[in-house]
């Protein structure tokens, strides 16, 4: 290799990054004497070598951050292994590490050990639907949104409510909220059946608020999501759902409360 004097930053970039990211890669064919001073103590491929094990460390542990609920669904070690294979794949190319496990759920679709099968797992279908649900709980956080708003209270005029800024709605084939929630609470679920399942995200004060949901609140919340009225949702409901109005009034009489207290709405001015 050229000297240290020799190469542009762009070049001990570009060295730096593929002796870093490789899992594979062998620190002493990267003759790092040539970049790396050596100390009384250690020698440049060992002071390279204890880096590497720690950015590789570093990374591992950004991971099972970013997902947590998987990491405990696919155990320890099959989690590690997954991950190490998505570095390889995909290795970082941002200053930040937000963004690390963005690719994360498509590498295990393109992945899945029965891509060429006509049948596939049901589990497997899970662990990716579990890993997109975690990545997108990352990207609700860091939504930018003015969280300067006046939340609604039970005193609220239905005209006046609105839904949060940052509100997300969800449906998956399994209980992926209801087992995320499980994990993070320490309940130490089992690997769930498939079963409909909706849900909401929304974030108030910097704080993510997830809530499992039925099937009629996630449709009626979808109407509100697109910008219609308490009363035109009601309407909409009826028409489209076959909901007896009064039916639905005092349903709604039911959901507003506890749509209110988890912080679905705001009071608009």
């Amino acid at each position: 290799m050229s000297t240290g004097k020799q190469l542009t930053l762009a070049q001990m970039q570009n060295w730096m990054q593929s002796v870093l990211i490789q899992q594979n890669y062998q620190v002493r064919a990267a003759n790092p004497e040539h970049l790396i001073n050596e100390s009384s103590r250690l020698t440049a491929v060992r002071h390279l070598g204890i880096y590497r094990q720690s950015y590789i460390a570093r990374l591992r542990e950004c991971m099972k951050n970013q997902f947590s609920a998987l990491a405990y669904a696919l155990g320890e070690e099959l989690f590690q292994m997954f991950a190490d294979q998505y570095l390889d794949a995909y290795p970082s190319g941002s200053y930040s590490l937000n963004d690390l496990g963005g690719r994360f759920p498509d590498f295990l679709e393109e992945t899945r050990p029965d891509a060429g099968q006509e049948d596939k797992e049901s589990w497997i279908d899970f662990m990716i639907q579990l890993a997109r649900f975690e990545y997108t709980l990352s990207l609700v956080f860091d939504e930018h949104s003015d969280e300067e708003i006046e939340p609604a209270t039970e005193s609220t005029p239905d005209e006046k409510l609105k839904l949060a800024p940052i509100f997300h709605l969800f449906y998956h084939p399994y209980p992926i909220c209801r087992y995320y929630l499980d994990v993070t609470r320490k309940k130490k679920p089992e690997l769930p059946f498939e079963e409909d399942s909706y849900s909401v995200v929304t974030r108030n004060n910097y704080r993510l608020s997830l809530l499992e949901i039925k099937s009629a609140q996630y449709y009626f919340l979808k109407i509100l999501a697109k910008g219609d009225s308490i009363a035109k949702a009601k309407e909409h409901f009826v028409n489209n759902y076959g909901f007896d109005a009064k039916r639905l009034d005092n349903a709604w009489n039911h959901w507003r409360k506890t749509f209110i207290t988890a912080g679905f709405f705001r009071a608009s001015d």
